[in-house]
């Protein structure tokens, strides 16, 4: 009897102990969505990209938190299109001036070759990515990527956000970084792709209109016919929370300069100039 009661307890202390070590070792599992696409190189800096496949969602402020340019939430059909995994970098930029003997701009003194490059005018930005046969991603290319094909998330990392997950204002010296980190540097999306919040704002193709969305085009829009300012999306290091949220918009005059602005490439699957696959880690 005294074997068959140790047999019993020992058995109840297994379940139980198991059962929390089981427990413990759930992992966070963070935004949901997709699966990563792989990750394919495009053009002639052979830059990492995914495809982000097509479909309907609701574009602009789903949470009722934001400004009256987010509104009204509207439907909105896109095509597939490729999306670089990463924010053009200072080192990919430099082999584009190299290569078309283009005057690089100025960049931050702590600036090195794996960070964002900052200080380029949309219109710089543009010539760029038609080099390496791509395109500004329209506004709402932009935020069908970060909010992982229209899920319904707050931020690019789900529906919370903090320092751990990306870079913006108010790490009071947590991190590493005073301003830019390095790309890459936080987890990315379900998509896989990188600093979507936050690091550097991106610039997009559209002019910017604060009305804009009351007579918005519904399939592959691209923005209003003309502006003084173009959108800007994502949020940086100098901004808070609120401005890395997928639908918060944010304009500057295509001709500025700033150190918290950078941009990343789309490209038309019919036309990219693709290198090769590799799984998406």
């Amino acid at each position: 009897m005294k074997f068959i009661s140790r047999f019993v307890c020992l058995l109840i202390c297994l379940i139980l102990f198991g059962s929390v070590v089981i427990f413990a070792a759930e992992p966070d599992p963070g935004p949901e969505g997709e699966e990563h696409s792989s990750v394919v190189k495009i053009g002639p800096l052979e830059m990492d990209a995914v495809l982000i496949k097509g479909g309907v969602f609701e574009m602009g402020d789903k949470f009722n938190v934001g400004d009256g340019d987010e509104k009204p939430v509207h439907e909105v059909t896109l095509t597939d299109y490729y999306l670089s995994t990463t924010e053009v970098t200072v080192g990919q930029y430099k082999k584009y001036c190299i290569a078309t003997n283009t005057a690089m701009p100025e960049q931050e003194s702590y600036s090195r070759d794996n960070y964002p490059i900052v200080f380029v005018t949309w219109f710089e930005a543009r010539k760029f990515c038609e080099w390496v046969g791509g395109f500004l991603p329209t506004e709402a290319q932009w935020e069908y990527a970060a909010s992982s094909r229209g899920l319904t998330f707050k931020y690019p990392t789900g529906n919370t956000i903090d320092h751990s997950k990306a870079n913006y204002s108010g790490t009071r010296k947590k991190d590493r970084w005073k301003k830019c980190s390095p790309v890459a540097k936080f987890p990315p999306n379900s998509l896989g792709i990188y600093d979507l919040a936050g690091n550097v704002y991106e610039w997009c193709y559209d002019y910017y209109k604060g009305d804009y969305y009351s007579m918005p085009a519904y399939e592959n829009p691209r923005g209003p016919a003309t502006s003084i300012f173009k959108v800007l999306r994502g949020g940086s290091w100098y901004h808070d929370k609120e401005k890395l949220r997928c639908s918060d918009r944010f304009r500057y005059m295509p001709v500025a300069r700033v150190s918290f602005v950078g941009f990343r490439v789309a490209w038309d699957p019919k036309t990219a100039p693709l290198k090769g696959a590799y799984p998406n880690p």
